[in-house]
């Protein structure tokens, strides 16, 4: 167990260090609606839709869209593969372009958890990235596509604060997600981002949960010396459905 509060921690240290370059601070509240449709007992079906804007004057910042399947190859241990397309508007509030950037990602994970306790249940998430993003030169897009692996770990804890007998529990979230990018054209920017998020979930029904939480998002841009600190507050639906 000690290790992996080593590990987030570290995370946390590591990117805090990057902060000694310029730094421009920002907050957005994004709006996710998160369906999961089981076949059956181990195949899930999973789409989220996420609009993401600033706080300042409510512009869209970002539209991300998440498409992937699961196999349950054990109760704690699953793999999942999808496809992802996003459409990155203008990365400041008052910025005078209107240039959208698309960028198709497929990715595949792994995921296992394990029980701390009758309460408390600890994942791990380890994803790859396959990232295509438009090329551009700041004004208009261009022909083809950069290209560069993202490698995502995401240790998560889930404390479940309601008593034992609750059909509706509330749930904590902690989770501590680092991004690191290789292959393609990547020279300065291999750290990529760090998100900490904490959230509070209801469940209000077996097929329906609320979550409302705070991210932390600390990114490095392309330059290699700049970076984004973005406080973020995220509201979440989220819909189980069964066939």
């Amino acid at each position: 167990m000690m290790k992996y509060y080593f590990l987030i921690f570290t995370f946390l240290i590591c990117s805090q260090l990057f902060g000694q370059a310029n730094i421009s601070n920002q907050n957005l509240y994004w709006i996710r609606y998160y369906n999961q449709l089981s076949l059956n007992s181990k195949w899930t079906w999973h789409n989220e839709v996420d609009m993401r804007r600033f706080m300042d004057n409510s512009r869209l910042h970002h539209v991300i869209a998440h498409s992937h399947i699961h196999y349950k190859i054990a109760p704690n241990f699953d793999i999942g593969a999808g496809i992802t397309y996003s459409q990155q508007s203008p990365q400041f509030p008052d910025a005078t372009s209107t240039l959208v950037v698309p960028e198709i990602r497929p990715f595949q994970e792994i995921t296992q958890s394990q029980a701390l306790g009758k309460k408390v249940t600890l994942s791990h998430r380890f994803r790859l990235d396959e990232r295509f993003i438009r090329k551009n030169n700041g004004i208009e897009l261009l022909e083809g596509s950069d290209f560069n692996f993202r490698f995502r770990y995401r240790p998560q804890l889930v404390i479940n604060l309601s008593k034992s007998e609750s059909k509706t529990p509330t749930n904590l979230k902690i989770a501590d997600e680092l991004m690191v990018n290789f292959g393609g054209e990547i020279v300065y920017n291999h750290f990529d981002q760090n998100r900490v998020y904490v959230g509070l979930e209801k469940v209000l029904s077996k097929n329906f949960s609320v979550e409302m939480g705070y991210l932390h998002w600390y990114q490095q841009r392309s330059s290699g010396k700049d970076f984004f600190d973005r406080n973020i507050l995220r509201l979440t639906i989220l819909h189980k459905m069964r066939l």
